[in-house]
């Protein structure tokens, strides 16, 4: 039996609106759930313009590189608010029937490769082996009634794209959600030589907890429950499962080890509170699956979090050595945005308000949110109880020989002496205090 394709019916009707603008060249991303038997693509969304007042190039031949790596960075930016579980799973394109099968082909593979490399850029995990290779490509002929759904091999690009049936689905049904809060203690080194490279070397440092995060074990409503089982089993109605990770320090084959030693001018500490959740469909999810989910929204979060405080300081050029600044971790707000109560995210800094995080749903997703499907209240929550980083969990950046300046909320920049023969350039001679907020 071959796998199915399930296209939900939010998803038909805004292509059906979009195909109505005939606006040949529309591109855009296509969000869902791929499991080794069936793929659900539930949400789709388009690509904005780079300029409000232009249109989509109207062939092949007009879309250029930038066009590309626009619709990537599109990808890219729409891939943080996804909450475990959901997927960037493909593209769609909205072409004349005219179009030659080798030029479809062409432009698909490129958009396709680049949308995929842009977003596995931000992961600190891998795809398991029986996990689907494949991403989506949806073509909408505007001249006619037609949608065909191509798939194409990720792991090997070059190989011909399959076109395949798809079917037509609600997908309204409620889904499975499982959540956790999982408190973040990470120490990462800087070697003096790297201070100039901050931001690279201070996610690449991520990897080690990221490796001890997905090794860790799990407990369901305080039990454990086989891998093999189902995660609600028992429960007449799909009721929010509550997990807790038990972390311990990652297994390390002593004949794959080197010692190193190297002269460390600044290091990293990531301390925090995070809430993390994952969307699951169908009534016989085994706890492998949504664990594996869950454990994977832990890892975006915190690394889409940290990343996201270094392109602010960045584009802020950080802080003079010996200024003191405070900057607080983006708040994850989530906004209920399908029947089956899949909800997706956006992270809002301290002087972010719901106009803005409105804004970015519309941009980016091209969903207009109301104030009231935006859910402020489970962060707010943490923060009242005592667990958001306002009394302890912090990143900081610190050079060996400076004080060490402990902050009660925020994420702390404090000014600190260049080291010998290191310039005085942006982030890299301050110290840096990260609170992952909630």
């Amino acid at each position: 039996m071959g796998k199915t394709y399930l296209i939900g019916e939010y998803t038909e009707k805004y292509l059906k609106k979009l195909k109505g603008e005939e606006r040949y060249g529309t591109t855009g991303v296509l969000l869902g759930q791929a499991t080794p038997s069936k793929t659900y693509i539930i949400f789709a969304a388009r690509t904005p313009l780079k300029d409000q007042a232009e249109l989509p190039p109207d062939s092949p031949d007009e879309m250029n590189a930038s066009d590309i790596e626009w619709m990537a960075e599109h990808a890219r930016q729409v891939s943080r608010m996804l909450p475990g579980g959901i997927l960037v799973l493909g593209i769609f394109l909205i072409r004349p029937a005219k179009m030659s099968k080798e030029e479809a082909q062409d432009i698909f593979r490129k958009l396709t490769n680049a949308v995929e490399a842009a977003v596995a850029k931000e992961r600190l995990w891998n795809f398991a082996e029986d996990e689907p290779p494949e991403r989506i490509v949806l073509q909408i002929y505007a001249d006619s009634k037609k949608m065909k759904l191509r798939t194409f091999d990720i792991h090997n690009p070059q190989t011909p794209p399959k076109l395949l049936d798809y079917k037509s689905s609600s997908l309204t049904s409620p889904w499975q959600l499982v959540e956790a809060t999982i408190n973040v203690d990470i120490h990462i080194p800087v070697a003096a030589t790297t201070e100039s490279q901050l931001e690279k070397h201070s996610l690449k440092g991520l990897n080690s907890w990221a490796k001890q995060m997905l090794q860790s074990n799990y407990l369901i409503g305080g039990y454990y429950k086989d891998a093999e089982s189902i995660i609600g089993e028992g429960s007449k109605k799909k009721t929010p499962v509550e997990v807790q990770f038990l972390t311990s320090p990652p297994d390390i084959n002593p004949d794959d080890t080197v010692a190193v030693i190297e002269s460390c001018g600044s290091g990293i500490y990531v301390k925090g509170t995070v809430r993390c959740r994952a969307y699951l469909h169908g009534s016989k999810t085994k706890v492998k699956d949504a664990i594996q989910s869950l454990k994977r929204d832990v890892l975006n979060t915190v690394y889409v979090r940290c990343e996201m405080v270094c392109e602010d300081q960045l584009v802020n050029k950080g802080g003079d050595a010996g200024d003191s600044t405070t900057h607080r971790a983006p708040h994850r707000v989530f906004a209920s945005t399908l029947p089956s109560g899949v909800a997706f995210c956006d992270y809002a800094f301290a002087d972010e308000g719901s106009k803005e995080l409105e804004e970015h749903f519309k941009e980016l997703l091209d969903y207009d949110v109301h104030p009231a499907q935006l859910e402020r209240v489970e962060e707010a929550m943490l923060e009242e109880m005592g667990v958001s980083p306002t009394k302890e969990p912090e990143l900081k950046l610190f050079e060996e020989d400076e004080e060490e300046v402990i902050t009660e909320t925020g994420f702390k920049y404090t000014g600190m002496a260049a080291a010998a023969g290191v310039g005085v350039i942006a982030i890299a001679v301050s110290v840096i205090v990260y609170f992952i907020a909630g």
